[in-house]
C-alpha cells in the first residue's frame, strides 16, 4: 500500500487545515441558549399546532388538494414553518477552496482526505472514496455518521461499527462516497468542551440560526463538493445515515432538492409519538426553539424518554413536515420496532409513512417510497443495511 501527503503551499492552506476551536470549557444548556440569543417564543402557528396526531398533509386553506398543481403552494407554507423552527441559513456560499491533504490507495478504491469550505473561515474535514475503475460519471452517496466523535472515520471504515461503514460498504458497489465530520463532532470538535459544547460559540456566531440547519447546510455543502468533481454524476447525488446521519439526511433532504434519493436508518420519532422535544432542544443543541414547548418539570436528561409532555401537542412542526419536503424524490426508511435511543419509532415512522404516502400518490411516485421495520434494537442490521443499499443502487443508477 502506498499513501501519498499533499503539502500545501498555497495562500491560507495551513488556515485551511485548522479547525475551529473554543477557549475553555464549554456546556450546552438551552438556558444558556437563551441568553445567547435573547430568544422567547415565537407565534408560529401551523395546521399542526394544537393537534395530537400528525396533521393531513393534503388539507390546506380549509381544502382538500386533488391536483399535484396544488401541491407546491402547500410544500411552500410547510417549508416556512420549517425555516421558521431552523432559523434562516447564509444567504450567499463561499467558494469551497478545496484542499486534497492526502491519498491512500486501498483494494479497488482510493481514500482521499480532504477539505472544503462551509462558512467563510470554516472547513469541513471529510474522506472521499473514490473506485479505482471508472469509465463514466459515478453516481455518488453522502455519508452522514452517527452521534459518535469518531465522526467520519465511522462511515469510511476507519474506527466504529463496522455495520456503518456505510461510505466503504458503498464504495466497494461503485459509489463514489463523501464521510465528513459534523458540527460538534470529530475533528470539529474541541476536547475542552462538553457533549454539544461545540454549539455555544456557534450560537453566538450565529444566533438565529439553529445546529439542525446547520447539519443540513453542511449535508448541502458536501452536495457543492462531489458536483464540482468531474467523474460525479451531479444529477445522481444521494444521502445515507443512521441515527444522526439518518435524520442530518432527512432534513438535508428536505432543504436541497439536487439530493435525489435517500435512506435513513433509525432516524426519529416524531414528537407527538414521542411525547417529547427535550431531546432536539436539550439534551442536544439541534432546534432549541422547540424547547418552548415543554412544561413538565420532571422532564430532564433521565427521563425525557418516558416522561410525556402535554405541551409538545402545541408544536407548530412534526416530522413528516420534513418528509413531505422530500416527496417526490425516492426516500427509505429504515426503523426498528425496539429502539432504544427513538423508543416510539416503529409507531411514528408508520403513522408518519401514512399521511405521507398520499401525497407522493398525489405526484405519481407511490414507488418512491420504501421501508424496512426490524427487531434487535437501535441499529443498521444486514438485512436493512442491504435493502438500503439497494434502494441506493435502484434509484441512483442511470
Amino acid at each position: 500500500m502506498r499513501r501519498r501527503t499533499f503539502l500545501l503551499t498555497a495562500p491560507g492552506a495551513v488556515a485551511a487545515q485548522q479547525t475551529t476551536r473554543v477557549t475553555g470549557y464549554e456546556v450546552w444548556s438551552w438556558d444558556r441558549w437563551r441568553k445567547i440569543t435573547g430568544e422567547n417564543r415565537r407565534q408560529i402557528v401551523s395546521d399542526q399546532t394544537g393537534k395530537a396526531g400528525l396533521a393531513d398533509l393534503l388539507a390546506f386553506n380549509g381544502q382538500r388538494i386533488t391536483a399535484s398543481g396544488d401541491w407546491p403552494a402547500r410544500r411552500r407554507s410547510i417549508l416556512g414553518v420549517i425555516q421558521a423552527i431552523l432559523g434562516p441559513s447564509p444567504a450567499t456560499r463561499p467558494p469551497l477552496e478545496t484542499r486534497t491533504l492526502e491519498e491512500t490507495p486501498l483494494e479497488g478504491y482510493i481514500r482521499r482526505r480532504v477539505m472544503y469550505q462551509s462558512e467563510p473561515g470554516e472547513f469541513v474535514p471529510a474522506f472521499l472514496l473514490v473506485p479505482r475503475k471508472l469509465d463514466a460519471p459515478a453516481p455518488a452517496v453522502i455519508c452522514p455518521h452517527q452521534t459518535v466523535q469518531e465522526g467520519k472515520n465511522e462511515p469510511a471504515g476507519l474506527a466504529g461499527n463496522s455495520r456503518l461503514h456505510m461510505a466503504l460498504h458503498l464504495v466497494r458497489r461503485g459509489f463514489v462516497t463523501l464521510a465528513y465530520d459534523a458540527a460538534c463532532f470529530g475533528e470539529r470538535h474541541d476536547p475542552a468542551s462538553g457533549h454539544y459544547g461545540d454549539a455555544i460559540p456557534f450560537y453566538k456566531k450565529h444566533p438565529e440560526w439553529s445546529m439542525m440547519g446547520k447539519m443540513a447546510w453542511d449535508l448541502s455543502r458536501g452536495v457543492d463538493y462531489l458536483r464540482s468533481l468531474d467523474f460525479v454524476d451531479p444529477a445522481s447525488i444521494g444521502s445515507i445515515g443512521h441515527s444522526h446521519g439518518g435524520y442530518t439526511t432527512l432534513f438535508g433532504m428536505a432543504l436541497d432538492d439536487r439530493i435525489a434519493a435517500g435512506a435513513s436508518s433509525c432516524g426519529f420519532d416524531t414528537f407527538r409519538h414521542d411525547g417529547n422535544v427535550f431531546r432536539w432542544s436539550h439534551a442536544t443543541a439541534l432546534m432549541p426553539r422547540l424547547g418552548f414547548y415543554l412544561s413538565s418539570p420532571y422532564v430532564d436528561m433521565r427521563f425525557y424518554s418516558g416522561v410525556l409532555d402535554s405541551e409538545t401537542i402545541q408544536t407548530p412542526l412534526d416530522m413528516h413536515y420534513v418528509l413531505a419536503m422530500i416527496a417526490p424524490r425516492p426516500l427509505f426508511l429504515s426503523t426498528s420496532d425496539e429502539d432504544s435511543v427513538f423508543p416510539n419509532a416503529g409507531w411514528s415512522a408508520r403513522q408518519a409513512l401514512a399521511r405521507l404516502e398520499p401525497v407522493y400518490r398525489l405526484l405519481g411516485a407511490e414507488d418512491r417510497m420504501g421501508s424496512y421495520y426490524f427487531r434487535g434494537g437501535h441499529g443498521f442490521p444486514p438485512e436493512a443495511a442491504e435493502r438500503a443499499y439497494g434502494w441506493l443502487e435502484r434509484w441512483l443508477r442511470r
